[in-house]
Formats: structure tokens, C-alpha cells, sequence
């Protein structure tokens, strides 16, 4: 078992490694000098060439790929051409400030996918099921940002019972000391509890659009997968012998699990990776944000950080799952760490003997 886990995770190096070369040879390799970018379209040669120095792109392309790779091994980023900051330390700061708001999203989504999907399982080709299958049909549809808007327009707009969307902390909340960095921790050290109230109050909508958009594809993988588990030998044998429906359906919730936790990272990374425009409909000063204008200007360090980062958390979410089902699942475990009696029980090579 602990040796599944190591190669594992000689694997994920290896994986970070090649993201680590492909953000940085993607990046570098685009169109487009970053100096012109950065001193406007009028610079003049000497201009571009002087920034190039500085910024080290004057450097030949193995050069600097090996910089930035010791430098990334270092926890250093590099800093953004146009503000000067840390990459680093920006995505230290904003990073937290999506998880805010994305990880209550996510749990909204499980609760309202797997209630609604098992809802829908349970009752299949029911009037419970014909509803469902058409929210989520309507859901699956929408972009993410329509939906926001539409949510706004409602809740606020129309109803006026949410704040306006113009980020964390309104002009009357006071910005808590600066200690580490991240503003709900920093808020909560102060006792500022009237401060996180309204941190939580502006990401309410921010929640409800995640749950809301990733409810239904959640929901629809319960369905189809309990619907395929509901439907096996295995369940009509448990009928056969009399256990309760109610029985029959947790048992079936129990066999479907690894299929959901590999869904649930997979909503993760794509609520991650996604989270550039959703930010900008709500003015919310997270990674993704401030990632989307790095790439609008063609903040070489930014988009790269930003990459980097996002690839490094879903590679992790990814191992920490691979162990927990390996854990979980004794079909799994058995193929992972093969039992002595499995090995012992293995029929004998056979040897060719030469006449």
C-alpha cells in the first residue's frame, strides 16, 4: 500500500515537473514582445531592448527556462511586469479570497446534485425524474456568467435583498489589520465579526451560482450512475432477499461513491480554472480576476503563476483522491497492495525445457 502511494506520488513530481515546462515554453513561445506591451506601441527600439534586459528576456530560451525553473523550486514566481509585485505573494492573497466563496459553492452543488440526482434515480421515469432531467437540461445550457446575471438581476435588481456586486467589503465595512494577508482570517484575529458577516453576505450570490451550475452536471452523474447500480445483478439479488428499499438504495449510494469523489475533483478544477469571468461579474478580487487581466495585458509572470498554481492544486486534489479511493475501495486496495494469499495462490510460471 505505502508503495502505491510513493509511486503515486513520484508520479504527480514528474506530472508538475512537465506542467512546470509547459506553462513556462506555452508563455514564452506566444506571439508578441511583453517590453512593447508593457511601454505602449510608440517605444522606441532602444526602450524595448533596455526593458528586455531588465526583464532578462534578452536571455537565450534554455537559459531562461532553467531560471524560472530553480526559481519556481524556491517558491518564487517572479514578479509582474506592470505593478512590480510578487507573483507569489499576490496569488497568497487572492487565492483565498476564491476559496471563499468556491468551496461553500461546491458543497451547495454536492448537497443539491446528490439529493436531486438521487431523488431522481429513486423515482426514474417518474414525474420527479421528467422535471428534474429538464432543470438540469436548462442549467447545463446556461454559461456560468449568464447565470450570475441572471441571479443578480433578480436578488438584486428586482428584489434588492443582495448587496451590490462591487466585491468583499462594502465602503462602510472597515478593512481589518493586515496580518495574514488573507482578509476572512484577518477579520476573524480582529474580532471583527460584523467585517465576515459581510464578506459572506457579498459572496452569497458568488456561492449560489457555483451550487447552482454545478448541481445539475453533479446531479446528473448520481442519476445515471445510480440509476446503472439500481439496475445491476447485485441490487435485484439484494431484492430477492427481502431487504428494504431503503436499504437497497444506501447500499447503492455506498457502491457509487468513488465515481462521485473523481466527479467532485473534477468540479473542483473546473470551478478553479473557471473562476476569471464570474469574479468579474461580481468585482470579487480573487486569482481569477486578477489572473484574466494578466492575460489581457500579457503579463508574462501572472500568467504563468497563475497556470502553475492551478495545475499544482488539481494535480494534488487528484493524488489526495487517488489514495482515498484506494483506501475506500477494497477492489482497489486489493489490486494496489495484493494480499500474501493472493500472491501465494498465483499459479507457477511455466518453464520451457529444451530437449
Amino acid at each position: 500500500m505505502i508503495r502505491y502511494i510513493l509511486s503515486r506520488l513520484l508520479i504527480a513530481v514528474l506530472l508538475l515537473w512537465g506542467l512546470v515546462t509547459l506553462s513556462f515554453a506555452l508563455v514564452s513561445l506566444l506571439p508578441g514582445d511583453p517590453a512593447v506591451a508593457l511601454l505602449g506601441e510608440y517605444a522606441t527600439p532602444a526602450d524595448v531592448a533596455r526593458i528586455n534586459a531588465e526583464l532578462g528576456l534578452d536571455k537565450p530560451f534554455v537559459e531562461r527556462y532553467f531560471d524560472y525553473l530553480f526559481r519556481t523550486l524556491r517558491g518564487d514566481l517572479g514578479t509582474s511586469f506592470f505593478t512590480g509585485s510578487s507573483v507569489s505573494e499576490e496569488l497568497w492573497t487572492r487565492l483565498p479570497n476564491t476559496l471563499v466563496y468556491l468551496v461553500p459553492g461546491l458543497l451547495l452543488a454536492l448537497v443539491i446534485g446528490l439529493g436531486l440526482g438521487a431523488m431522481a434515480a429513486y423515482r426514474a421515469g417518474r414525474f420527479a425524474d421528467r422535471s428534474f432531467t429538464v432543470v438540469v437540461s436548462i442549467l447545463m445550457a446556461m454559461p456560468e456568467f449568464v447565470l450570475a446575471l441572471l441571479l443578480l438581476f433578480i436578488f438584486y435588481q428586482q428584489l434588492q435583498i443582495a448587496p451590490a456586486p462591487l466585491g468583499m467589503l462594502s465602503a462602510t465595512d472597515i478593512t481589518p489589520p493586515k496580518v495574514t494577508g488573507w482578509l476572512p482570517v484577518d477579520a476573524v484575529l480582529a474580532g471583527q465579526w460584523g467585517t465576515l458577516g459581510s464578506i459572506f453576505n457579498r459572496a452569497g450570490l458568488l456561492i449560489l451560482t457555483l451550487g447552482l451550475f454545478f448541481a445539475a452536471p453533479f446531479g446528473k452523474t448520481v442519476r445515471t450512475g445510480l440509476l446503472q447500480i439500481l439496475n445491476s445483478p447485485q441490487i435485484e439479488f439484494a431484492k430477492a432477499c427481502g431487504l428494504r428499499p431503503s436499504q437497497v438504495f444506501r447500499y447503492a449510494l455506498t457502491d457509487v461513491r468513488g465515481a462521485l469523489m473523481t466527479y467532485m475533483v473534477l468540479l473542483f478544477a473546473a470551478a478553479l480554472s473557471g473562476a476569471a469571468i464570474v469574479e468579474s461579474v461580481f468585482s470579487w478580487p480573487g486569482v481569477g480576476g486578477w489572473s484574466l487581466d494578466g492575460v489581457l495585458k500579457g503579463d508574462v509572470p501572472v500568467i504563468q503563476g497563475f497556470v502553475l498554481v492551478m495545475g499544482a492544486t488539481s494535480l494534488l486534489g487528484y493524488v489526495i483522491l487517488d489514495a482515498l479511493i484506494t483506501l475506500l475501495d477494497p477492489r482497489t486496495r486489493a489490486i494496489a497492495a495484493p494480499s500474501r494469499r493472493m500472491r501465494e495462490a498465483a499459479p507457477a510460471p511455466v518453464v520451457a525445457v529444451a530437449s
